[in-house]
């Protein structure tokens, strides 16, 4: 499931606001019979560095089976456990911030007591910022600027510029 949700921008003053939540669900089947199941969403939170992001995860297990935990795993090298006691269903948020722009794959795997597990896979990108200017934009316009004041200097003065063949 994906939802988008954009607010208009009305006078220049105004920025936009955008966000997004993109869920997945998987069911794993379990070595009793059952299944375990695991679904999960984000939502970017901020647009500035460092990126930030709200996970959320609700893990189903059998009936008979408690969770017993939580494990994350953010894509930018950090990880959590969250243990869990005596509940069937667990539901969970968890907020991260990235340091750098990148694409981040973060899987969360839920743990019951019967030793099955099931887990649930999200992506998160965020883009390289593009520069307002390429970085040879600059060099080249102050050049264009220096020859079209030359030229604009030497009409008003009724000086030729020298021609090379």
């Amino acid at each position: 499931m994906f939802s988008l949700t954009a607010h208009a921008v009305t006078s220049p003053q105004e920025s936009l606001t955008l966000s997004f939540t993109m869920t997945t669900t998987s069911s794993y089947l379990a070595t009793t019979g059952g299944s375990l199941s695991v679904s999960f969403n984000s939502v970017q939170l901020d647009t500035n560095s460092p990126q930030a992001y709200a996970f959320g995860v609700t893990a189903t297990a059998v009936p008979g089976f408690a969770i017993t935990g939580l494990n994350w795993y953010f894509g930018d090298g950090t990880s959590m456990v969250v243990p869990y006691c005596c509940q069937s269903q667990v539901s969970e948020v968890q907020y991260h911030a990235y340091q750098q722009p990148g694409s981040y794959t973060v899987l969360v795997v839920a743990c019951d007591n019967g030793g099955n597990c099931g887990n649930a896979v999200i992506r998160v990108n965020w883009p390289a910022p593009v520069p307002e200017y390429p970085n040879m934009a600059m060099p080249l316009l102050g050049a264009l600027l220096a020859a079209l004041l030359t030229l604009g200097y030497a009409k008003s003065k009724r000086v030729r510029a020298p021609f090379f063949f």
